[in-house]
């Protein structure tokens, strides 16, 4: 057998990149693919039944125009299962069932699926198909027990889930379930034709509850996912000018407790949300040079919730998933990832349609599942540690991810965690983001996607969310609901991290009730509660009135402002400010004098100096300006001389 052999060309120092306008594999031939991205311009042909592509160690491919692929050799790429045979799996195949049709995807089957003879040596490239049985539910080492392979399209609630198993297929860019293996080594080799191209998800809710018993009522999930042999830019996916009208806020990632039992009145499980964060205008969705592309976005865990035999939650568990919002806030979906994405909240009304994805949302970033990582992530209830020293990231698109990855912008967070019933955790997550505010801003604001029979959550125009984004102000009041299911419910409110926080900024639970601030940052807020609804007793704040409307006010306006120094130092080509009291700046911004924005910076913190580069700038009269947590001025005039 033949092994083709490109030139690569080293890029970045780190990887290597292999490129071709399209790529043919004859037969008896294949191209062994080890820790290195292939771009394709256009199509790849594997003419030949062993025509063959394997991608291992981390190997991907993207693939740049919207010519599907053809012929009947097959594409080879690794992916790790759960390890453990109760817990699911969502899963996006990135190949279909190879035939002779010309250009065009295929269907996912369960042929699809292989087992590696050696999955530990990747040069061994012998495999064989999983085997497989609809009979039983225990999957074991060397068998898939197809009962569990589900999908779910346009579903709005539990009788929308459609059975795969053994004889189905899953039509290119749409997700299905798959429970786990018992053994640590649960490797499974994808092989056959790979996906390409832009593809058609519909998620259409036609104005008609379809599960009274379960589910939302005015609005429908379809489980997709990942469908490309390379990782998957889900803010792209979420910022598309076509998905923007028809899809809610989220991508929505099922997370599983270790239950040991397949009945499902035992399941505990729950749905952790990412929203895309700034939003980045239709007109520049090509723009790679948007700065909001540089906005991760921001991930919420969820807490883990039973369920009766109808899908209904029952009931509240104990535990919570993950947290991935260390790891590029698990914006990147790697090589199979499944998820949930709903049609847009039109208030009962019909709504949604059909999403796009497309090659645009692909680039070149090796997994690393690990919450504390950086890479595309495949959630799984065993972790493989695949943390990487030299992260490098690239796409075709133009977004200089290597530039995102290393200087993402900086999102201030407050985690919010409430121990409910002394049973389980939920997190509220509030961002601080320019130009957003106490009403719902779609795509920063994230809803709660299960709200629990007892639970918490931020309220905006009266949607129930897990994620809010505001712009900081001290006087700014964010309503916070508890919802209590029991005769008697206990609720402990804390903050759980800060993340880019000032240390001057404050975090109260006030009770419109009781007339109470309590400190969340330093301490905790304690409550019982009878059975009820509380959407409108408890706000989040970030100054205790009480003690502000007894004190006097010793800061004035002209203290605050006369205590900030601006000048150039033009020895060092820097613009410096001293800020010996150590005030919370809000924000700075700098102003050539026709009018043009040289520097534009916000949440900056309390540092005693800054500084800021002037080198590139022309020599002359430049105005800056100061504006501080309690919306006090300063502005300066400074001359540079280059």
């Amino acid at each position: 057998m033949k092994k083709i052999t490109l030139t690569l060309a080293a890029l970045l120092g780190i990887t290597s990149f292999i490129s071709a306008q399209d790529l043919y594999v004859s037969p008896s031939s294949y191209m062994f693919v080890q820790d290195e991205v292939v771009f394709v311009n256009d199509d790849v042909r594997l003419e030949a039944t062993d025509s063959n592509i394997y991608l291992r160690d981390g190997a991907q491919l993207v693939q740049n125009t919207d010519t599907k692929n053809s012929d009947i050799g097959e594409l080879s790429v690794y992916q790790e299962q759960t390890t453990g045979i109760y817990e699911y799996n969502y899963w996006c195949s990135p190949v279909g069932v190879a035939d002779a049709v010309m250009n065009t995807n295929v269907n996912f089957d369960v042929t699809n699926l292989h087992q590696p003879t050696n999955f530990a040596l990747s040069s061994d490239v012998t495999t064989a198909t999983y085997d497989v049985s609809p009979y039983g539910y225990n999957s074991t080492a060397s068998q898939i027990k197809t009962y569990w392979l589900w999908k779910y399209i346009s579903g709005g609630g539990y009788t929308g889930w459609n059975h795969v198993t053994n004889t189905g297929d899953v039509a290119t860019g749409f997700g299905f379930t798959m429970k786990g293996s018992p053994t640590a080594n649960n490797t499974i080799d994808f092989r056959g034709r790979p996906n390409n191209g832009t593809l058609t998800i519909p998620c259409y809710f036609d104005g008609t509850d379809s599960d009274p018993n379960s589910g939302s009522d005015q609005q429908v999930e379809t489980l997709t996912g990942n469908p490309y042999p390379s990782a998957m830019d889900l803010k792209r996916l979420l910022m598309h000018p076509t998905n923007k009208p028809l899809l809610d806020a989220g991508i929505y990632f099922w997370e599983q407790k270790v239950v040991h039992t397949h009945y499902l009145e035992s399941y505990e499980g729950g749905y952790a949300i990412y929203t895309p964060g700034a939003v980045v205008p239709d007109g520049d969705y090509n723009n790679p040079l948007h700065a909001n592309w540089a906005d991760n976005g921001t991930y919420a865990k969820t807490s883990f919730s039973a369920y009766n035999n109808a899908g209904n939650q029952m009931g509240n568990s104990g535990g919570s998933s993950a947290d991935y919002s260390g790891n590029n806030q698990r914006r990147y979906a790697a090589i199979g990832q499944g998820f949930m994405i709903m049609s847009v909240d039109n208030l009962g009304a019909a709504a949604g349609g059909n999403a796009i994805i497309e090659n645009s949302m692909r680039l070149y970033l090796r997994e690393d599942s690990t919450t504390g990582g950086n890479g595309s992530i495949f959630g799984k209830t065993t972790q493989n540690n695949n943390t990487q020293t030299n992260i490098v990231a690239m796409s075709h698109n133009g977004i200089d991810y290597q530039d995102i990855i290393n200087n993402p912008t900086v999102i201030p967070e407050i985690r919010i965690h409430t121990h409910i019933n002394e049973a389980y955790y939920r997190e509220t997550v509030l961002a601080f983001r320019n130009n957003t505010d106490l009403s719902y801003n779609k795509f920063c604001d994230g809803k709660n996607p299960t709200v629990l029979e007892s639970d918490t959550y931020f309220i905006a125009d009266g949607k129930k969310l897990s994620i809010k984004s505001i712009t900081y102000d001290i006087d700014t009041r964010l309503p916070f609901g508890l919802n209590a299911d029991n005769t008697d419910n206990t609720y402990s409110i804390t903050i759980n991290s800060l993340k880019n926080v000032s240390p001057n900024v404050e975090v109260f639970i006030y009770d419109k009730e009781a007339d109470t601030y309590t400190d969340i940052l330093n301490g905790t807020f304690e409550i019982s509660l009878p059975q009820g609804e509380y959407d409108n007793r408890f706000e989040v704040v970030f100054k205790d009135a009480s003690k502000e409307a007894n004190e006097e006010i010793l800061i004035t306006e002209t203290e605050v402002t006369n205590s900030f120094d601006v000048f150039q130092n033009n020895t060092n080509n820097q613009l410096v400010i001293k800020n010996p009291k150590s005030h919370i700046v809000k924000s700075f911004t700098m102003y050539d004098v026709s009018g043009k924005l040289i520097y534009n910076k916000h949440n900056l913190g309390n540092e005693t100096e800054y500084t800021f580069p002037t080198n590139t700038l022309s020599s002359g009269a430049y105005i800056t300006k100061i504006v501080t947590d309690q919306n006090f001025e300063i502005s300066k005039k400074v001359i540079v001389h280059n």
